[in-house]
């Protein structure tokens, strides 16, 4: 489907994305929750995401979007979290009075106020020329990325799955952003974690997604 479709049904769920974005974790939720959606791809490279049209879903005028229940959701953790508690039957996420729902909350702010800002200077700190290298204060940075590597690598040295004894939503967020670390060779001195990130991309939802946006 293209933004040019028709007037959008509030009996429908619609899924902006485009590949290579962090829409892919939206994406992977939904094949997880088993739900019926129309995938809308925003062709950032033709500058679909700045039309009227889709600012009116975006205003900000980025990946991923939900529109469901005649509702629209930004951020693509606000996204997963509400598809999670709206489809509780899946088991994706510990209920508000289960005991493990403080570890869950835990773990999905880690992936993206801890770990992925990390990754994300990693990556920056990796391309820097030797120049660059010379000047640069690069301390801050691996640091924070080789503690956030170590404390889930000692995590996971003690069980398989973030939270309780089964897949959640957790596991999807932070092996989403490892995911994309281990695309860029970050993960070459973790085998533990690239082990952990293999049973994860075996999951029939994933492979699904993998088959749309590679």
């Amino acid at each position: 489907m293209t933004l040019a479709e028709p007037t959008l049904r509030q009996d429908n769920i619609y899924f902006y994305t485009y590949p290579g974005t962090r829409a892919k974790r939206v994406h992977w939720t939904l094949e997880e929750l088993q739900l019926t959606y129309i995938l809308v791809n925003v062709a950032l490279n033709e500058g679909a995401h700045k039309r009227d049209d889709y600012l009116a879903i975006h205003p900000l005028g980025k990946v991923p979007a939900l529109s469901i229940g005649g509702q629209t959701l930004i951020e693509s953790m606000a996204i997963v979290t509400y598809l999670a508690d709206r489809y509780p039957e899946q088991g994706l996420a510990p209920t508000i009075n289960s005991p493990l729902r403080a570890d869950y909350c835990q773990w999905m702010a880690f992936a993206v106020a801890t770990l992925e800002p990390a990754v994300m200077e990693a990556i920056r700190s990796a391309k820097l020329t030797p120049e660059e290298r010379q000047l640069a204060d690069l301390g801050p940075a691996q640091t924070s990325f080789e503690s956030a590597m170590g404390y889930l690598t000692r995590t996971l040295a003690k069980r398989s799955f973030l939270v309780g004894k089964q897949f959640s939503l957790a596991d999807l967020m932070v092996g989403s952003v490892l995911i994309w670390a281990d695309g860029n060779d970050l993960l070459s001195e973790y085998p533990r974690m690239q082990k952990w990130l293999e049973t994860l991309k075996q999951r029939p939802a994933y492979q699904i997604v993998q088959c749309v946006q590679p």
